[in-house]
């Protein structure tokens, strides 16, 4: 009899607290989502990856007229409907019906609806303000809505747009309760309109963006409260590049010139999808009854799984009827897309060039390696403990076998960091792979380059040496993170007992969640590059923003923390839900006050009772220190709205008792976490430490003058959230409110570079 590593973790906590929650023993294996088969066959590197501007993601361009109000730079984009064939027409699929942004003006003339479209290059300290046009006018959503979770009854075309890492007034946060849909119906906290542009017709929004923040890969993607993890889904979300002068120093040492002047700079957004096939009548019966638009039940849509399965996750017993669709604790596709296509490959010379990455998956964490490819149908070949075979690739940049990363989602590192690119995920801890230990320290974790979702580090990758050579973008990290089960992993004839889906899979095609993508090299042209004196020694502090602690210090200021948890219960159905507490409730509350968690103690047993909602009251200028304590199994990717943060340290504690006690020595933060974060990866039974400054953005006119912003009618502050990224604990029910109030104060421990 096998116990998760979930539920173990989650019976020492309810012990701890003295709480009685049952524990599920014998839990089955279940099969792919909608049995097998999964996502039909789609082959491998059958798409070619799908370049920026022109002909690729279409760009957009700002209109020739300034923005209303405040008179900056100004942007018509539409939220729409549309269809794209992101897999390869050999598959016998037909193009996918998608949600996404689509520029009223782009780039060469490019207007055509592309997934991930209407990627914005700005500069920084020149604001730009953005009209979003919800042009959604459908009455069902192309995947499947639980109306049970918080704020999802309230329409399925609302949308929400959020810049993400963007430093921006709250009204232009894009947060849950900004939401507005075709008919100009909104959320709570709307007053976009009121404060950017009265004159608005009903289904537009107007967002402010200072860009008074360092060069660096941000983006933006639906937000809306209660369907954020299906719109994103669906196709929400696109890139916002900011430059600056530091990174345009760079160039001139070796770094890869912009995409915009057809320099050696790649974004690579990851994704992972499930397509409805053919037998989808068969494979998934109750597709054809949910209440969904009938297009998007053709072979080659996306499906989202909409059953909760006990098999698959824990279901606490007591609770109410499952609904159905239901919301599910996390979810992984089973089909790798790059840029908006399955499994492309790409035409690189033997030369450098600068990836900009980003984990767009609602879930799945990314281990990534690089490898020559073995010249298999695959492109690796694994081994009998399923680790590939094949020779790692050596970059130039480096001289070894190592990433060379220059960046976070925050900006620039402090300096540039080697990172492993062969080192398969492993966890040198058998205590805690056999379920015996509720914490993971960090350090015990061997992995190339981890990069959960939302992250998105900035590499610099040189192909000299491998002309007429395949190199293989490869990804091994569990699912869930860091345990995983073997049900998420796909690869053909891996582990066929645990995921039959493998077993039933031909080589050289999906379903395969391993293999991301191809560049094949050719010989470089002219010119060559010029040196590359970018090392591990370059200083890059004077890119970034003032730090609030030095740069790599273990030790945070003499300032009183904030105590905060991430945890796990039930809900009212007995589904598995992810929240979060603070100090007053250590344990958890959730977002909406409405909702409800199953509370198992004595008296009564089995009984539901409501908690109020946590919400992070600070002051505008004020510097704190954040604990975040991780009393779960999962590693959880928390993001800050408004704030970046740096990572001060990490220590594990027992959240087997409490109050919890730290054991242990502290950990420093990884070498690439040592510059500006603002997703933060954080390990069960550890507390994460990190350190920031809550400064509310302006909004200024092209004049210079200062437009007033009001409260939030909804919390009477300036309204963000902090939240899990991974989209299903988000949205039910990792996020709570972060709200600043009073006058902008200074602290004296703030060093300036």
């Amino acid at each position: 009899m096998n116990i998760t590593r979930r539920q173990l973790l989650k019976g020492g906590i309810a012990a701890g607290i003295g709480l009685a929650l049952p524990l599920k023993f014998g839990v089955r294996k279940a099969q792919a989502f909608y049995q097998t088969p999964a996502s039909p066959g789609i082959p491998l590197f059958g798409t070619a990856l799908r370049g920026v501007g022109p002909g690729g993601i279409p760009v957009a361009l700002p209109n020739s007229t300034p923005a209303p109000v405040t008179g900056v730079t100004h942007y018509l984009i539409r939220a729409v409907q549309y269809q794209d064939q992101i897999v390869p027409t050999s598959s016998g699929l037909g193009p996918t019906t998608l949600w996404g942004y689509n520029p009223t003006i782009g780039l060469g003339g490019n207007t055509t609806p592309t997934h991930l479209g209407g990627i914005i290059v700005a500069q920084k300290g020149q604001p730009i303000q953005i009209t979003m046009h919800n042009r959604l006018f459908v009455q069902k959503h192309i995947l499947p809505v639980d109306t049970t979770i918080p704020g999802a009854d309230q329409g399925v075309n609302r949308i929400a747009v959020h810049f993400h890492g963007g430093l921006v007034p709250w009204i232009s946060d894009g947060g849950p309760f900004d939401w507005f849909d075709p008919d100009g119906i909104h959320g709570l906290s709307f007053l976009n309109n009121q404060v950017l542009n009265p004159n608005n017709p009903p289904g537009a929004a107007d967002y402010y963006y200072p860009m008074n923040q360092s060069a660096r890969f941000g983006w933006y993607h639906d937000h809306a409260f209660g369907n954020t993890r299906i719109n994103a889904y669906a196709g929400l979300a696109s890139a916002i590049l900011i430059r600056d002068k530091f990174e345009e120093s760079l160039i001139s040492k070796g770094l890869p010139n912009y995409i915009e002047r057809v320099g050696n700079e790649i974004p690579l957004v990851f994704q992972d999808k499930i397509f409805v096939g053919s037998n989808i009548g068969v494979a998934d019966p109750l597709w054809s009854q949910i209440n969904l638009q009938s297009v998007t039940k053709n072979p080659g849509s996306l499906w989202y799984a909409h059953t909760y399965d006990p098999s698959r996750w824990s279901l606490e017993d007591g609770g109410l009827p499952l609904p159905e669709p239901s919301v599910i604790p996390e979810f992984f596709g089973d089909t790798m897309l790059v840029n908006g296509t399955t499994f492309p490959e790409v035409t690189v010379e033997a030369r450098r060039y600068r990836l900009r990455l980003l984990n767009a998956c609602n879930a799945r964490f990314l281990n990534l390696q690089l490898y020559v490819g073995s010249g298999t149908p695959n492109g690796i070949t694994l081994d009998s403990n399923g680790n590939p075979t094949n020779t790692a690739f050596v970059n130039a940049a480096t001289g070894g076998k190592f990433w060379l990363q220059i960046g976070t989602e925050g900006g620039f590192l402090s300096k540039p960091v080697k990172v492993p690119s062969d080192v398969p995920f492993f966890i040198n801890d058998p205590s805690f792979v056999a379920g015996n230990n509720p914490s993971l320290d960090p350090s015990k974790v061997n992995k190339s380059l981890l990069v959960a979702p939302a992250e998105r580090p900035d590499i610099i990758v040189d192909f000299s040496g491998y002309a007429e050579k395949s190199i293989i973008l490869y990804n091994d990290a569990p699912a869930p993170f860091p345990s995983g089960d073997d049900i998420n992993d796909y690869f053909p004839g891996l582990n066929v007992v645990s995921n039959p889906v493998n077993g039933a899979t031909t080589p050289g095609f999906g379903p395969n969640t391993r293999v991301l993508m191809r560049f094949n090299v050719v010989a470089k042209k002219s010119p060559d590059d010029l040196p590359l004196n970018i090392d591990i020694d370059t200083d890059l502090t004077p890119g970034i923003d003032p730090w609030l602690a030095p740069w790599g210090v273990t030790t945070p200021p003499p300032l009183t923390p904030r105590f905060l948890t991430l945890n796990e219960y039930s809900d009212e159905y007995g589904r598995l839900i992810q929240i979060l507490g603070n100090a007053e409730k250590p344990f958890g509350s959730p977002y909406d006050g409405a909702a409800y968690y199953m509370k198992y103690g004595i008296p009564p047993a089995n009984s539901i009772t409501a908690v109020g909602e946590t919400q992070e009251n600070v002051k505008n200028g004020d510097v704190e220190v954040w604990e975040i304590y991780n009393t779960t199994a999962d590693v959880h990717p928390m993001h800050f709205h408004l704030v970046n943060v740096q990572v001060i340290n990490r220590q594990v504690f027992d959240p087997g008792s409490f109050p919890y006690v730290v054991s242990g020595p502290v950990i420093p933060p990884a070498s690439n976490e040592v510059g500006w974060k603002e997703t933060v990866p954080m390990y069960p039974g550890t507390v994460t430490r990190v350190i920031m400054q809550f400064n509310v953005p302006q909004i200024v006119t092209a004049s210079g003058s200062v437009i007033p912003t009001p409260p939030s009618p909804r919390t009477g502050g300036s309204e963000y959230v902090w939240h899990c990224h991974i989209l299903e604990h988000e949205e039910h029910d990792m996020m709570h409110a972060l709200v600043v109030t009073g006058n902008k104060l200074y602290f004296p421990f703030v060093s300036k570079p």
